[in-house]
């Protein structure tokens, strides 16, 4: 019996719903960089947002019914429903990658861009929001975020290819789920379930992706009105100006617990 992840996906109108993943194991390879700064500027991630002395984003778990900020590392149940927030303080193009385990293997759909949703550009004041809902199985859910300065051509493809309207996805073929899986570095990796926000780390050297992922630095908001947010941004550091470039890619994991 084949066991997978249901999904519906939309932006801003959209329910993305969650079903059964088997696995007990999702792992990652991650790597925090080390900031600098000025006087001037605060060199946490909070700080290098807001000035835009580097490309950042804030990550935010909203609650529908209040309206206010969740941790991700609580447990979620089926009667909550949640929108996953993306702002940037810069243009790029945004990815979310599915992987759905089960006995047979492992798949790779893309939740964004999607039948729906086919422009997938970000930009300031122009947050990427996606509603998230939950079935009766529980389970840990694991979306991949994959930012990049320019379009990725063969994710981008995958509209063209072996998409579902009715669940508003795309299966990523076998080329391009090992493309991706060097992308954020799950080759040869661990999987975990701890719930949370975690940077990933493509695999060094040459890799099929085409693509090297940044180092980034994630911190949570210092306030307590933003303390479940997440800050998530590309140290300035000595020959490196903290800004995204070509054939370079910014990447992090959601997981969200259901029980």
């Amino acid at each position: 019996m084949k066991l997978m992840i249901s999904l519906t996906v939309a932006s801003l109108a959209g329910v993305l719903l969650f079903g059964y993943s088997s696995a007990p194991h999702l792992g990652m390879a991650a790597s925090l960089g080390s900031g600098c700064g000025t006087a001037q500027t605060d060199p946490n991630p909070r700080g290098l947002y807001i000035s835009k002395i580097a490309d950042a984003m804030l990550v935010k778990v909203m609650d529908v019914k209040s309206g206010a900020p969740v941790s991700p590392t609580q447990q979620f149940t089926t009667d909550d429903r949640l929108k996953l927030v993306i702002a940037s303080n810069f243009q790029g193009y945004a990815y979310i990658v599915n992987v759905e385990i089960s006995k047979s293997g492992e798949k790779r759909f893309m939740l964004y861009p999607n039948p729906r949703q086919v422009n997938n550009r970000i930009k300031p004041d122009d947050p990427l929001q996606l509603l998230v809902a939950f079935d009766e199985k529980p389970a840990t859910e694991f979306l991949q975020v994959i930012v990049s300065h320019d379009p990725i051509d063969y994710l981008s493809a995958a509209l063209n290819s072996k998409c579902s309207e009715a669940e508003n996805r795309c299966l990523l073929d076998a080329q391009t789920a090992t493309r991706v899986a060097a992308i954020v570095g799950d080759k040869n990796s661990r999987r975990t379930e701890t719930p949370g926000i975690f940077p990933k780390q493509s695999v060094r050297g040459q890799n099929q992706s085409g693509l090297q992922s940044r180092d980034i630095i994630l911190a949570p908001g210092k306030d307590s009105d933003d303390r479940n947010e997440t800050y998530v941004a590309i140290p300035p550091k000595a020959g490196n100006d903290g800004r995204l470039k070509a054939k370079e890619v910014v990447v992090f994991e959601c997981r969200l617990k259901h029980v």
